[in-house]
C-alpha cells in the first residue's frame, strides 16, 4: 500500500537514500558554478518522452533490470500520451495509480535507478494564478509521499507567447517558468531537479543560443542545483560537439543535461533505430550533466540503444575535458583517423586506435548485439493494453505545427532535394510553416499505470497523426489519406492482434544468429544513415535501373554483369524474408509484435523491387526508356544523399527511411498509395511472391478468372459448359498478344492473382483483332439464339464489331489492365495493391501516362475494388455507356 506517512523528498536522509550513484560512471567537476553540483554522478540513462502510446508498467520494470546491467543509473517518466503527465497534469492520483506508481519507484530503486517524475504542464498553465502553482506543488507533493527522489518541470512543446493574465504578472515566458520552477523546487526541500526549456535545442533558439534572450534569463535567474535539459543542435542532432556545449553552458551557466533524440521515432512510423548510439565523442562528457536517450516508442527495440549509450558513457570514466585541437594541427595518423571515424558510411572495426582508443560505434554495436539474441529467446507475451483515458476536448490553445504528413514525400526541385529543405531558414529551424495556428484540441490519452484487463476489449484510441519528437500536439481535425493508411498506432496493439500458436515454442530462437540481427539492425539503422546491408541494396537497384537497356543489346559482358548484380540483390532480398520469419517465430513475442509492421513494410517494397528487377532482365526496357530512369534523384544521387545524410535537415524532411528510398527508385515512386499501408491487423504467415507472367500460368490465370467472374464471386456455375470461355474473353489477349506487361502473385498453394497489361490498348484491340479473336470466332461458333445465355452473350462479344477506345479516355489513360485476386486465400488488401505497383511500374517505365479498365456498370464489387486501387471514373461523352464504365488511373 502507500505510505502516506513518507517523509517529504529533499530531507537529508531521504535523498541519500535514493540517489545511489554508480562508483563506475565519471564524476562531474563543473566549471559554471562552483560549489553547486560540482562532484555529482554523470547521469546516464533513459527518457520516456515520446508521443504515442507509453510503456506499461512490466516494460518499465524490465528496463530498470537492463539498465542496471548496463550501467546505467537514471530514468524519467514523461510519457507525452500519459493522461496525467501532460494532458490532465492537474489530477491527483487514485489510490490504485498511487500504489502502482509507488512499486514501480521502487523497483527503480531496488535496482539503483533514480526515477525521475517529471509533469508538463505549459499546455495550460497560468503561471500567475495561485490556484495553478498549488496544484502542481500538490501533484508533485503527493507523489514524493511514494518514494519519489527526482523531479522534472518540461516547457518543451507549447505555445511559447505568454499569456494576457500572465503578461501583468512576468515580464517574459522565461520569468514566468523560472519563477514556479524556482518556487516548486524550494517547495519540494530542493531534490534533485530538471528542467526542460520551451528552446530546447539551437534551432529553436530565438535568434540563436547565445543571444537569446530566453536562455539567457533561463541560466541567470534559475536556481543553480536544477539541471536543464538540451537536445542539440537540432531536435534530432546528429552531433553533438565540445564547441556547441561550451557555447550552451556559457549562456545556462550549467554544464547541460542531453535529452538525445537520436534513436527517436515518434515523427515517423515507416521507421525504427536500431543502430548504435553515435555521432557523440566521449570528449563531450566532461562538458556535460549527463545524457538520457529518448528512444523507440517499441520498447523492446530499444536494447541496442541503450547498451551501447552505457559503454559511451563508460568509455570516458575519468571525465577529464581534453584541449581541442584544429584539425590543420593534426597530425597525418590523427587526422586519418579522425576523418574515418567522422564518415558517415565507413566501418571502425580496422582502425587499431582512436585518439583515446575509446569508444567504438561499430564495435559497440557488436556487444550489444551478442547480448540481445538473448532477448529474443526470453518468452514475453505482448504486453496488456492500457486504460484509455476519456477523450475530452481542452479549452486550452495548443502549438500546432503545419509539418508534412507521415506518409507524405517531400516535393523535389530541379537539383532533386526536396523543396522544403531547400527553403528552410538557415538558422535550421524545424520545418513548419510560418503561419502556424493555435486551436483547441482534443487529445486521446491513456493510462499507463493501468493495465487493461480485458483482452478482447478493443483499443478505442483514435490514430493520431505523427509527430516530430518534442513536437506541438496537433488539433483533432488534423487528418489527410495517407495519415489513416499508416500511422505510428498501426504498429501498435490497437491495430494489431497477434496470432500466437498453442504449440511450445523452443527455449532458444531456432536458426536466429548474430547475423541476422545484423541484418536486421542494417535495415533500421539510425536517422542519417542506412547500414551496409541497406545500401548496398540501394545501390544495386539503381545500378540495374540505369543498365536496363544493356539487356537490349548485344553486349553479352554487360548482360553477364547485369545477372551477377541482380543475383546479389535478389539473394539479399531472400536474406530479408527469411529474418522476417524467423522474427514472427521468436518465443519474444512482444519483440516480434512491435518489429512486425516494420519487417512487413520492408519486405513488401523488397518484394516489389524484386519482381520488377525480374521484369527488367526479360529485356524490355530500350536505351530509350533506361535514359529516363537515370535522371532521377534518389539516394545515389550525390546533392540528396549529402543533404540526407548531413544532419543539416531534421530527419522527417527525409521521411519513411529505407522503404522510401526503394520507393524513390520505382518509376512509379510518387504512387504513395501503393507503397504506405497499414500492416494486417492479424500477423499471417502465409508468403507471396510476385514475377513476371510465364506461359506455364495460362491454367491458374484463366482459372482465378472463372472464379471472380461474376463480380468478384465464383462463375463456374454461370459457365459449366464452357469453363474457358471467361478466360478466353477477358485475358486471351493479353497473354497471347502482349504478355509482356503481365504479372502474377503466388501464394503457398500457386498462384492466386494477377495483373494483366498492356502497355496501348489500341495496339492491343488491333493485334487481338487481327490474330486473337478470329481464333476465338472458329472456337466458339456465333450463336443463334432469341434466348441467350450469359455464355451466349459472352461468345457474341468475339463476333461483334471490333473493340474501341474512345478518345478522351485514350488520351489520358492509354494503357489497360486487368486485375484478379482470390480472395478466399488473400486477406492482405496490401497484395493487390503491390500486384498492381509491378503492372504500374513496367508501363509507367515505358512511358505509359495512365491506365484504364473496363467494367460491367453493374459490378458493383469490382467497382468498389478498383476504387480502393485508386482507379476513378473516366468521363467523357466517348466513354459513356449504359452498361460499361471505364476506370482510369494515371501515372
Amino acid at each position: 500500500m502507500v505510505n502516506r506517512d513518507f517523509l517529504k523528498i529533499g530531507s537529508k536522509g531521504s535523498k541519500s537514500q535514493h540517489r545511489k550513484a554508480l562508483n563506475h560512471l565519471p564524476k562531474m567537476k563543473g566549471k559554471y558554478n562552483e560549489g553547486e553540483n560540482n562532484e555529482e554522478t554523470f547521469i546516464s540513462g533513459v527518457v520516456e518522452g515520446f508521443y504515442g502510446r507509453p510503456w506499461t508498467t512490466e516494460q518499465r520494470r524490465l528496463l530498470f533490470s537492463w539498465m542496471k546491467n548496463m550501467g546505467l543509473n537514471t530514468y524519467m517518466y514523461a510519457p507525452k500520451d500519459d493522461s496525467k503527465h501532460r494532458s490532465f497534469w492537474r489530477d491527483m492520483y487514485s489510490v490504485e495509480e498511487a500504489e502502482n506508481l509507488t512499486n514501480l519507484i521502487e523497483a527503480a530503486t531496488e535496482n539503483d535507478i533514480t526515477f525521475v517524475y517529471a509533469i508538463s504542464p505549459g499546455l495550460d498553465m497560468t503561471f500567475s494564478g495561485t490556484k495553478d502553482v498549488t496544484c502542481l506543488k500538490r501533484k508533485l507533493e503527493q507523489v514524493s509521499t511514494f518514494g519519489c527522489p527526482a523531479f522534472a518541470l518540461l516547457f518543451d512543446d507549447i505555445d511559447p507567447e505568454i499569456s494576457e493574465a500572465d503578461k501583468s504578472v512576468f515580464q517574459s515566458y522565461a520569468c514566468a517558468q523560472v519563477s514556479v520552477t524556482n518556487e516548486v523546487y524550494e517547495y519540494l526541500n530542493q531534490p534533485k531537479f530538471l528542467f526542460c526549456p520551451t528552446e530546447y535545442c539551437a534551432s529553436r533558439a530565438v535568434p540563436n543560443v547565445k543571444s537569446s534572450e530566453y536562455l539567457n534569463t533561463i541560466g541567470a535567474k534559475l536556481l543553480p542545483g536544477i539541471d536543464v535539459m538540451w537536445t542539440g543542435s537540432k531536435v534530432v542532432s546528429k552531433r553533438i560537439t565540445i564547441q556547441s556545449l561550451e557555447e550552451i553552458g556559457s549562456v545556462l551557466r550549467r554544464p547541460p543535461l542531453i535529452w538525445d533524440n537520436i534513436h527517436a521515432n515518434d515523427y515517423d512510423p515507416r521507421r525504427i533505430f536500431l543502430g548504435p548510439y553515435d555521432g557523440r565523442s566521449p570528449e563531450i562528457i566532461p562538458y556535460l550533466r549527463g545524457v538520457m536517450t529518448n528512444p523507440n516508442c517499441e520498447f523492446e527495440s530499444n536494447y541496442v540503444a541503450c547498451h551501447t549509450l552505457a559503454q559511451w558513457c563508460l568509455s570516458n570514466v575519468d571525465g577529464v575535458k581534453k584541449d581541442i585541437i584544429p584539425e590543420d594541427r593534426l597530425s597525418p595518423i590523427a587526422a586519418d583517423i579522425k576523418l574515418e571515424t567522422e564518415s558517415d558510411f565507413g566501418s571502425d572495426e580496422d582502425i587499431p586506435c582512436r585518439l583515446d582508443a575509446r569508444y567504438q560505434p561499430h564495435r559497440a554495436l557488436k556487444t550489444a548485439i551478442n547480448d540481445w539474441l538473448m532477448e529474443f529467446s526470453s518468452t514475453r507475451t505482448p504486453p496488456k493494453k492500457p486504460v484509455v483515458a476519456a477523450s475530452i476536448p481542452l479549452s486550452v490553445n495548443t502549438c500546432v505545427a503545419s509539418t508534412p504528413t507521415s506518409c507524405s514525400f517531400p516535393e523535389t526541385s530541379e537539383n532533386g532535394l526536396p523543396v522544403t529543405a531547400l527553403s528552410m531558414p538557415d538558422s535550421g529551424n524545424m520545418m513548419i510553416d510560418n503561419q502556424s495556428y493555435l486551436q483547441p484540441a482534443t487529445m486521446n490519452v491513456v493510462n499507463s499505470l493501468i493495465d487493461e484487463d480485458l483482452s478482447d476489449v478493443s483499443n478505442s484510441t483514435e490514430s493520431l497523426p505523427d509527430l516530430e519528437p518534442m513536437d506541438c500536439i496537433p488539433p483533432s481535425n488534423t487528418s489527410s489519406a495517407n495519415n489513416t493508411e499508416l500511422t505510428k498506432n498501426s504498429s501498435a496493439d490497437s491495430l494489431m492482434q497477434v496470432e500466437i500458436s498453442s504449440e511450445k515454442k523452443s527455449d532458444t530462437v531456432e536458426g536466429l544468429s548474430y547475423d541476422d540481427v545484423s541484418l536486421l539492425v542494417d535495415l533500421f539503422y539510425m536517422p542519417f544513415e542506412f547500414g551496409s546491408t541497406a545500401t548496398a541494396l540501394l545501390q544495386d537497384l539503381h545500378w540495374l535501373s540505369n543498365n536496363a537497356h544493356t539487356l537490349c543489346e548485344n553486349q553479352k559482358d554487360e548482360k553477364r554483369e547485369w545477372f551477377v548484380v541482380a543475383k546479389k540483390f535478389k539473394d539479399t532480398v531472400d536474406r530479408v524474408e527469411v529474418l522476417a520469419d524467423k522474427i514472427n517465430d521468436i518465443p519474444n513475442k512482444s519483440l516480434s509484435k512491435e518489429l512486425y509492421p516494420y519487417l512487413w513494410d520492408v519486405r513488401g517494397i523488397l518484394q516489389l523491387c524484386s519482381a520488377y528487377v525480374d521484369w527488367i532482365g526479360l529485356g524490355h526496357v530500350p536505351f530509350v526508356s533506361s535514359s529516363h530512369l537515370q535522371n532521377r534523384y534518389t539516394w545515389q544521387t550525390k546533392s540528396y544523399r549529402d543533404a540526407y545524410s548531413s544532419g543539416d535537415q531534421e530527419p522527417w524532411v527525409f521521411r519513411g527511411g529505407l522503404q522510401s528510398e526503394l520507393q524513390r527508385m520505382l518509376p512509379i515512386d510518387t504512387a504513395h498509395d501503393l507503397f504506405i499501408m497499414k500492416p494486417p491487423e492479424v500477423v499471417s504467415t502465409v508468403k507471396y511472391h510476385y514475377r513476371p507472367y510465364s506461359s506455364s500460368d495460362e491454367r491458374s490465370v484463366y482459372n482465378i478468372c472463372l472464379k471472380t467472374c461474376d463480380d468478384g464471386m465464383d462463375g463456374t456455375e454461370v459457365f459449366p459448359e464452357n469453363l474457358d470461355l471467361i478466360g478466353d474473353r477477358y485475358l486471351g489477349q493479353f497473354i497471347n498478344v502482349s504478355p509482356e506487361y503481365c504479372f502474377v502473385v503466388e501464394d503457398d498453394e500457386g498462384v492466386c492473382g494477377y495483373a494483366l497489361a498492356a502497355l496501348d490498348s489500341k495496339t492491343l484491340y488491333q493485334k487481338s483483332n487481327m490474330e486473337w479473336k478470329p481464333a476465338m470466332c472458329d472456337k466458339y461458333p456465333k450463336p443463334n439464339k432469341e434466348e441467350m445465355t450469359p455464355a451466349d452473350e459472352v461468345i457474341q462479344s468475339f463476333h461483334s464489331d471490333p473493340a474501341r477506345v474512345p478518345e478522351t479516355m485514350y488520351s489520358m489513360a492509354p494503357s489497360v489492365i486487368r486485375l484478379d485476386i482470390l480472395p478466399n486465400r488473400i486477406n492482405d488488401v496490401s497484395v493487390a495493391k503491390r500486384l498492381l505497383a509491378c503492372a504500374l511500374s513496367g508501363l509507367k517505365t515505358n512511358g505509359s501516362a495512365g491506365v484504364h479498365c473496363e467494367l460491367n456498370i453493374g459490378d458493383k464489387y469490382m467497382l468498389d475494388f478498383y476504387g480502393k486501387l485508386g482507379f476513378f471514373p473516366l468521363a467523357g461523352p466517348e466513354s459513356a455507356s449504359e452498361d460499361v464504365v471505364y476506370l482510369g488511373r494515371l501515372l
